[in-house]
């Protein structure tokens, strides 16, 4: 009974029988007849099939809300058992924009695993929020953020890892012809290129004298790939709005240049997301700990590097 409601809670959670029974490692059609079975047993239903989602009935909803809880507490139970033994070993499961993890996740964790053998990762990258941090240990999200910013109501826990100017850009062949933007505003009339996941949207906000200014940029280019987006602005595509650190080669050869320099820029941030527990497995908080240390010297070591560039620029 009870590993058919934790099966029950993972369907609930991803609105699919498929995906839960992958995730919960049985097939989808023992899965069915889990559920069936936790019906007939309950003498009511539960879910509602659709050819869309499957979502809770009432009854469901209550299961869930009331069994949820209940299921937290039993990991914790577990964890802080496992925690007795002080063994740094297990999987970490991490969902992670893909330029963290391109840039900085891969070195961390190859320095973690050479002191920390026993230690599996099992990591998901994605431009995008994950769902349920139920399944994994910690998400690594970037987002856009400026003075008055307001991150949306969340009972996860955020760490802030590490932060950097974003820049509009664009190529010098871009400039010549159509002309270079002197106020934020202008962007309406240019070819913008937009990443939601990367910039927060398509509302570009500049800072000057105090004054902000918001602009719903013209979108020529969507794409969740920053890299995609470096490179049509760098053969003329257009403006592009990016973190200083993607493009400082660019900047430096000059195949990408600064647009409205006279303006402040919002910052690009990764942050660190994961679930407030009052047992935390051993593994997971070691590695936390490091990876937190590890971004903030990298930081340092970003922070000489942009002073640097700012010098050239």
């Amino acid at each position: 009974m009870l590993d058919k409601i934790v099966y029950f809670l993972h369907v609930v959670r991803t609105g699919s029988f498929s995906l839960a029974a992958k995730q919960y490692g049985i097939s989808a059609s023992a899965g069915s007849r889990w559920i069936i079975e936790l019906e007939e047993s309950m003498g009511i239903s539960l879910l509602k099939r659709s050819t869309r989602k499957v979502v809770p009935t009432q009854a469901g909803l209550r299961l869930y809300e009331r069994f949820n809880r209940v299921n937290s507490e039993i990991d914790d139970i577990f964890t802080e058992i496992q925690n007795l033994g002080n063994d740094d070993r297990g999987i970490i499961r991490i969902a992670s924009t893909p330029l963290f993890a391109r840039d900085f996740l891969g070195q961390i964790v190859g320095e973690y695993l050479q002191e920390h053998p026993h230690v599996t990762f099992r990591v998901i990258e994605t431009a995008h929020e994950a769902d349920h941090l139920d399944e994994i240990d910690f998400a690594i999200r970037a987002s856009a953020v400026y003075q008055g910013f307001q991150e949306k109501d969340s009972l996860l826990v955020k760490r802030s890892l590490l932060k950097y100017p974003l820049m509009a850009c664009c190529s010098p062949g871009y400039i010549d012809k159509y002309g270079q933007p002197e106020l934020p505003d202008d962007l309406r009339r240019h070819n913008c290129l937009y990443a939601s996941t990367l910039v927060g949207g398509s509302k570009w906000v500049f800072e000057r004298d105090g004054e902000m200014t918001t602009v719903n940029i013209s979108q020529t280019v969507e794409v969740e790939d920053s890299q995609f987006i470096k490179t049509v602005s760098v053969n003329g595509g257009g403006i592009a709005y990016l973190p200083v650190r993607l493009i400082e080669s660019e900047l430096k050869n000059g195949t990408l240049i600064p647009v409205l320099k006279e303006y402040t820029n919002s910052d690009f941030e990764y942050s660190l997301y994961y679930r407030p527990r009052r047992q935390m497995p051993i593994r997971c908080l070691n590695f936390k700990d490091y990876l937190i240390r590890r971004v903030r010297e990298m930081a340092l070591l970003l922070k000489s590097m942009e002073l640097n560039l700012e010098a050239t620029i």
